[in-house]
C-alpha cells in the first residue's frame, strides 16, 4: 500500500509535467528539457533530471538500485527528454538507499494519457506493475496503466504519439 502510494504521487507528477509540456509546446513549438521552463518546476529543479528526494548524483538513468542516484533519499528520479512533438517523454525512476523492494521506472509521453510500468527483474517488483496496471500478471517487460501488456503498447493509452 505504501509504495502504491508513492506510484501515484509519481503518476499525478507525470500527468502535471506532461499536461505543462503541452502547453509549453503550444508557446514556443517544442518541448522543454528544462525544468525550470516549466510552470509546474519544482523549487530548485534545473536541468532535465529531478529527485523528489535527496540530491541528484551522476549516476545513470536505469531503474536504480542503490542510492547513488538521488543522495539517500527515498523517492524518484525524474527525467525530461525530448523536444518534437512526438517524442516529449518523462520518466520517474523509483530510487532509494540500499536495495528496494520494488525498482521500477514510471513512462509518460507527453502526448498521450497513460502510464508505462517497467519492472525491475524480480517478483516483488513485476507484481507490482500488474497491480499498477490492474491486470493479474505481467512480466518484465512491464504494462500500460490502462492494462494494455508490452507486447500490446503501440495500441494503448501509453503508445508514442505518432
Amino acid at each position: 500500500a505504501v509504495e502504491r502510494s508513492r506510484m501515484t504521487e509519481a503518476v499525478t507528477l507525470l500527468g502535471n509535467i506532461a499536461q505543462s509540456q503541452q502547453r509549453k509546446y503550444m508557446q514556443i513549438n517544442h518541448y522543454t528539457e528544462n525544468f525550470s521552463a516549466l510552470d509546474v518546476a519544482p523549487a530548485g529543479a534545473t536541468g532535465a533530471d529531478y529527485c523528489t528526494k535527496g540530491t541528484l548524483g551522476t549516476a545513470k538513468k536505469e531503474v536504480a538500485t542503490s542510492n547513488t542516484s538521488c543522495g539517500n533519499g527515498n523517492g524518484f528520479m525524474i527525467d525530461i527528454s525530448g523536444q518534437a512533438l512526438n517524442n516529449g517523454v518523462a520518466v520517474a525512476y523509483r530510487v532509494g538507499p540500499n536495495v528496494l523492494q520494488y525498482a521500477y521506472s514510471l513512462t509518460r509521453h507527453y502526448g498521450n494519457t497513460g502510464t508505462f510500468c517497467t519492472p525491475a527483474d524480480d517478483t516483488d517488483s513485476i507484481a507490482l506493475c500488474a497491480d499498477f496496471c490492474g491486470i493479474d500478471s505481467t512480466t518484465s517487460a512491464g504494462c500500460c496503466s490502462d492494462g494494455t501488456p508490452a507486447a500490446d503498447r503501440d495500441k494503448s493509452t501509453c503508445a508514442v504519439p505518432s
